[in-house]
């Protein structure tokens, strides 16, 4: 099973991506979020990161700013929330080594405040 994690950093240019290997780690942690109404960030700079792929369970999950979105194909929207922003933070080291460090350096600074 694949798992494509895109951080998304950029306008018109491509953003970093990376394959996450572990797709029953993803699992466990989304299903041990708590569900909560919330937004995901949108605008310029770092919004957060697009996750898709056939280990994911849904169509695509979008993880921002304490937020988790997650889409299935028919169009439904769930929402869970991320204290401390846990989970966008493990997602972000899951790419150290696959994301140029200029790229994650950003990501971190962000989370950071």
């Amino acid at each position: 099973m694949s798992i494509e994690v895109e951080i998304d950093l950029y306008s018109g240019r491509p953003n970093p991506r990376f394959t996450l290997p572990a797709s029953a780690e993803f699992q466990r942690r989304l299903a041990a979020l708590p569900a909560g109404m919330c937004q995901v960030r949108e605008g310029l700079g770092y919004r957060g990161l697009r996750v898709a792929g056939t280990g994911i369970g849904s169509n695509e999950v979008v993880v921002s700013g304490g937020c988790v979105e997650i889409r299935d194909a028919a169009g439904g929207v769930t929402h869970r929330a991320d204290p401390g922003r846990t989970f966008e933070r493990w997602l972000v080291e899951a790419g150290s080594g696959q994301v140029p460090p200029g790229d994650l350096d950003i990501v971190r600074d962000n989370l950071a405040h």
